[in-house]
């Protein structure tokens, strides 16, 4: 077991032991952080290590501490959201055990964050510094399946937070880490996670906050959640922030505000979308915002379309932002827009169109959306179940066939996959291909899927 050297800043040192509410004894190993709250150690105990964040007490000399120690508690208690169908939010890394209290102060412990993950913070940027050797390293997504995958799984996991009636109210890059290879994503830094409509006193990050929660007109709750989780979503994207442009670079340099009236105004009294696509007072600037304008024409219109839903009309009115479950399906539709062509990757039906390949053909699901099929493209469970939420689990994949042009479908479901086609009806067993031909139509269970 390895033992770090502790700054002498630090609250605790090395070998200094602590106990858990629950009586189990956890010694100090080393140190993994620290924040504003408070202090981040690794520790060892009879089960294992952990993390263990411990609240500086000037943190908590300025909140409720009993009401905040008491959610905390709850929060241990009723572990990590989970739906009515088993569906859980992994992607937390949720408060395993409450630490004793010592000298006005106390903690808790947490699943140690595994290798392979980077602050989103670097992600957005592409690139990090080595903490060795203070070396800037570039950092490169293995795709863009990766990409999208990770945005699903961070809308997810707020999807199952906001169902299981609660708010997370402070969303912002700090709290998120990302694995650029499959799209793993972790969220930590739930200390104000509560009950819809409860408040802890946290009102969030200044450019993350929605506008009525930064000028105090509401404190933070789902629906500003959803604000901030747009925010998160432009950045992972885009690379940038969806209300810096032109006009807010032009306030920030503008000696007549203070750098709070500036922040306040940008983000609170008028944001102006820097994509809008109409009256556009604040337009990217070529060389500030260049990540921003070259991103934008890679990705679908149905991803862009809902930014400039949610940072025109959604500034100002709630409902005109999309829940989580609302940008799950966008997302998906994102990722079902993505095709492998000559071992390179592409977005289709984007700002800068292109035709799609001969041999490509379209699957509709119930709804209306598409998903684009080229050999190589595995269809997950929720493409098949109308009613899953899980693109996870591989169900199917798109097959070659041996005539030019005609693509096929590898049945993998576990299942019969029964079809209609000019007016002839059959069934593809488990296990065997079946070619794809426009106006087919596929059935699973009780989903109906058609081929364009």
């Amino acid at each position: 077991m390895s033992e770090y050297r502790i700054p002498r800043s630090y609250g605790f040192a090395v070998g200094q032991t602590l106990r858990a509410e629950t009586g189990e004894a956890y010694r100090i190993t080393g140190t993994l952080g620290r924040g504003g709250q408070g202090e981040v150690y690794r520790v060892a105990g009879p089960d294992g290590e952990y993390a263990m964040k411990w609240y500086r007490k000037t943190y908590l000399d300025c909140i409720d501490v009993e009401a905040f120690r008491q959610n905390l508690r709850q929060n241990v208690a009723n572990g990590v959201p989970k739906l009515s169908n088993g569906d859980a939010a992994t992607q937390f890394i949720w408060p395993l055990k409450m630490m004793e209290a010592r000298d006005g102060s106390f903690g808790y412990l947490m699943c140690l964050f595994p290798s392979g993950y980077a602050p989103m913070s670097d992600v957005i940027m592409l690139r990090s510094r080595d903490g060795d050797t203070g070396r800037v390293v570039p950092l490169r997504w293995s795709s863009w399946f990766a990409c999208v995958t990770a945005a699903l799984n961070i809308v997810r996991a707020f999807e199952i937070l906001h169902a299981s009636g609660l708010s997370y109210q402070d969303i912002n890059e700090g709290s998120i880490s990302v694995n650029m290879q499959n799209g793993g994503v972790l969220i930590c830094d739930y200390d104000n996670v509560s009950p819809d409509k409860t408040n802890l006193g946290i009102r969030g990050v200044v450019t993350h906050m929605a506008p009525e929660v930064l000028l105090r007109k509401k404190l933070p709750d789902r629906h500003t959640d959803q604000y901030s989780l747009a925010v998160i979503l432009f950045q992972l994207f885009l690379r940038g922030h969806p209300m810096h442009g032109v006009e807010s670079r032009a306030i920030i340099n503008d000696e007549e505000y203070s750098q709070d009236a500036a922040m306040l105004r940008i983000f609170g009294i008028a944001p102006h979308y820097c994509l809008a696509s109409q009256g556009n007072r604040n337009p990217p600037s070529r060389q500030v915002n260049a990540d921003v304008l070259r991103m934008c024409m890679v990705f679908p219109l149905c991803l862009m379309d809902a930014f400039e839903t949610v940072f025109t009309d959604g500034v100002s009115d709630p409902s005109k932002r999309l829940t989580a479950t609302e940008w799950r399906r966008v997302l998906l539709q994102t990722r079902d827009s993505l095709l492998v062509v000559d071992g390179r990757e592409n977005f289709y039906n984007t700002r800068r169109p292109m035709p799609l390949p001969r041999e490509c053909r379209k699957l509709v699901r119930p709804g209306g959306h598409e998903v684009l099929l080229m050999p190589g493209k595995v269809l997950y469970r929720c493409h098949l179940d109308e009613y899953s939420a899980d693109y996870s689990t591989p169900m199917t994949k798109v097959i070659p066939t041996a005539k030019p042009g005609v693509i096929g479908l590898l049945n993998a479901t576990g299942s019969p996959l029964r079809f209609r086609f000019e007016g002839k009806t059959g069934a593809c067993p488990n296990g065997k291909p079946i070619p794809l031909f426009p106006g087919m139509v596929l059935e699973l269970k009780n989903t109906k899927l058609t081929i364009k």
